[in-house]
């Protein structure tokens, strides 16, 4: 019988995989009505009405919706200069304390957001171009963004939990950033 933690990880990462993947479509898209906006307007010379204000969207979904996507594979950027000289337990103890507080801030944001996005619903609000779109489109983008990123990093910090508590820590470190730079008295600079 699965626990409801297991459950709740499982439709979280499942929800982070289709967010990512969406997320991923909407950057490609984006890029595509850039450049369609560009050739309309400077080869056929007729003014673009959507296309900025849709790929603006489509980035700002990208980037809220897409962050839970790279939590889940661990691949936000990282300061690692101090965390690399760590004892492995220290290091993943730290990792631990800095989810929990990245944990609480994603929380706060999805809490106050909620209401932000609820009221651009109530009120019917649209944008104030030409084009006009109702905002709660985009302003869904920061609380649903915000909540799968609060779950992924329950998600992450359990794992974490679970790893250390069995053991299973890495040894070592690789600096992801500083891969190419030597630390020390031998340092020389790379080519």
């Amino acid at each position: 019988m699965k626990t409801i933690y297991q459950i709740f990880v499982r439709i979280t990462d499942g929800l982070t995989v289709i967010t990512g993947w969406v997320a991923a479509l909407c950057l490609v898209a984006a890029a595509l009505i850039v450049t369609e906006a560009v050739i309309v307007r400077k080869l056929m010379g007729i003014s673009t009405i959507w296309q900025i204000e849709a790929s603006v969207f489509l980035l700002i979904f990208t980037v809220f919706v897409g962050a839970p996507f790279v939590q889940k594979n661990e691949h936000h950027l990282n300061v690692d200069l101090v965390i690399i000289h760590l004892s492995p337990r220290t290091r993943e103890l730290t990792l631990i304390v800095v989810s929990i507080i990245s944990c609480i801030l994603t929380a706060i944001l999805a809490w106050y957001a909620w209401p932000m996005w609820w009221e651009t619903v109530i009120y019917n609000e649209h944008s104030e171009s030409l084009w006009g779109p109702p905002l709660w489109i985009p302003f869904l983008f920061l609380p649903l963004g915000m909540t799968l990123l609060f779950m992924q990093y329950i998600v992450f910090i359990g794992r974490k939990i679970e790893r250390l508590r069995k053991g299973e820590i890495k040894d070592n470190m690789l600096p992801s950033e500083l891969a190419d730079v030597k630390m020390g008295e031998n340092a020389t600079p790379s080519e």
